[in-house]
């Protein structure tokens, strides 16, 4: 009976072992966050003649997602939706000055580092994740390594832009100054060692990137790559404001004065700038690409790449973002999944990127959160980037204001009733305002449907403030 015994015990511990290791490990998750990078990157043919070379490299190995666009052309709202899974009309942060610890929504929400710290995972971070911040005690709580924020800076010395016409930051300079004066430098480089490390269970790392956000300052050797007689201007219709609403044309005219920017012969040095700053954070991001490359993780680690929002640079005769047009909200957006996604392909259904909650969830196999989530995973898309969605993708600025893009037409109801509709198959650009064309009257009646029914006030407490950086 002894000697049974004996057996029974060795079998259940010979059964539990191999029931044990043949649970699949749960896979590591990169998570690279880019600031304003609109639409110029060669994976979204905005720009002819960018210099991308990591980008370009990255997007060989993952699926690139053609049509992707932001909850909220801004920093913060977009971010706080990203990273909550939920919408800015229903957490109530809109704007910049709209703070996450203001929102009793997001109070009760899980964020995506929660969820996976509560979920068995090592959470790290580095750089610019959030815009304003959850409570202190909350957000030191979910990182089990924090690697600092960096900032914005190195802040430009040399005053490009007259006073007047745009905000301070909206200034560039040809850095002379070694290269770990830049955060983005500071923040590639602890990635890359936090990936050195070995870990006794899978690891969420979060990487954010501030270039090509303003200041313009990058190391002289990427102004270096774009001399500027060889800079190219957004072509401009000079009547492309006629048949816009007037809280578009309100819109548009802020935070830069396009007449005057173009007018005090600046305005290729902005854009020869921007393209500096693109080609810079392009730097950054191979050496974190080639950081996982060289480390014992690459194999099982899914790498999501994204921008925060898109940015005009004049496009509409606009500066910057803060607008629901498709330069504003047309964002890179990239995933990488090991044993799922095939190299090289391309999907062009509108997502946003609020599904990249949801998304993870799934595909890490992570219990909750209990709140609901807005957007839809999107792993029948990495499978298949053919697959049927019926999604569009919806961003929203401001409360009531919102934008839906669909595969072929962008519909934009702001909170006065007034509306835009473009054609994107026939006019990219966004220059012919069709919404009061009778010939659409169908196409926008299905639209406003679809237009959230509730915006919930905006959040109130202290002006700004707690920002990330």
């Amino acid at each position: 009976m002894k000697f049974l015994y004996t057996v029974f015990i060795i079998s259940v511990l010979c059964a539990s072992q191999v029931n044990a290791q043949s649970q699949p490990a749960k896979p590591n998750v990169l998570f690279v966050m880019i600031d304003d990078l609109n639409d110029y990157v060669t994976q979204l043919k905005g720009y002819p003649g960018l210099k991308t070379p990591n980008l370009d490299r990255f997007v060989k190995t993952a699926i690139n997602f053609n049509r992707a666009y932001c909850a909220a052309p801004v920093c913060n709202p977009s971010r706080a939706a990203l990273l909550s899974g939920i919408s800015p009309y229903r957490s109530g942060i809109y704007d910049n000055d709209n703070r996450i610890m203001d929102s009793k929504v997001l109070d009760s929400a899980v964020f995506l580092p929660e969820l996976f710290k509560n979920n068995g995972y090592i959470t790290l971070t580095r750089g610019k994740i959030f815009h304003t911040m959850p409570k202190p005690t909350r957000y030191q709580a979910m990182w089990d390594v924090k690697g600092g924020q960096g900032g914005y800076g190195p802040q430009s010395t040399e005053k490009h832009i007259p006073a007047g016409i745009a905000p301070p930051m909206f200034n560039y300079q040809e850095w002379l100054g070694p290269d770990t004066d830049h955060p983005d430098y500071v923040t590639a480089g602890q990635v890359i060692d936090n990936l050195g490390k070995d870990y006794d269970k899978p690891f969420f790392m979060a990487a954010g990137l501030y270039k090509p956000h303003n200041p313009w300052t990058a190391p002289k050797r990427f102004f270096d790559m774009y001399p500027i007689e060889s800079v190219q201007l957004p072509s401009v219709l000079e009547e492309d404001w006629d048949d816009l609403p007037e809280i578009a044309k309100k819109w548009a005219a802020s935070p830069v004065a396009y007449e005057a920017l173009k007018k005090s012969g600046e305005w290729k040095n902005v854009v020869r700038s921007y393209l500096a700053c693109i080609s810079f954070m392009d730097w950054n991001f191979g050496r974190l690409m080639d950081g996982l490359e060289n480390s014992k993780y690459k194999n099982n680690t899914i790498v999501v790449v994204s921008a925060d929002n898109g940015f005009h640079l004049g496009e509409k005769k606009h500066f910057a973002k803060f607008a629901l047009w498709e330069q504003t909200s047309h964002v890179l957006h990239m995933w990488r999944v090991p044993g799922m996604t095939k190299p090289g392909l391309v999907c062009d259904a509108p997502t946003s990127l609020i599904n990249i909650y949801p998304t993870l969830v799934e595909l890490c196999g992570l219990n909750g959160p209990m709140s609901k989530l807005d957007g839809k995973s999107i792993v029948p898309l990495l499978k298949n980037p053919l697959a049927d969605w019926k999604y569009p993708a919806v961003t929203t600025y401001k409360q009531g204001n919102q934008a839906i893009r669909s595969k072929q037409y962008r519909y934009i109801r702001y909170s006065d009733g007034t509306e835009e509709l473009y054609d994107e198959a026939r006019d990219p650009k966004e220059l012919h305002n069709i919404a009061n064309d009778p010939a659409f009257k169908n196409v926008i009646n299905e639209f406003k449907k679809q237009i959230s029914p509730i915006f919930v006030p905006a959040t109130v407490g202290g002006k700004g403030g707690g920002e990330e950086g």
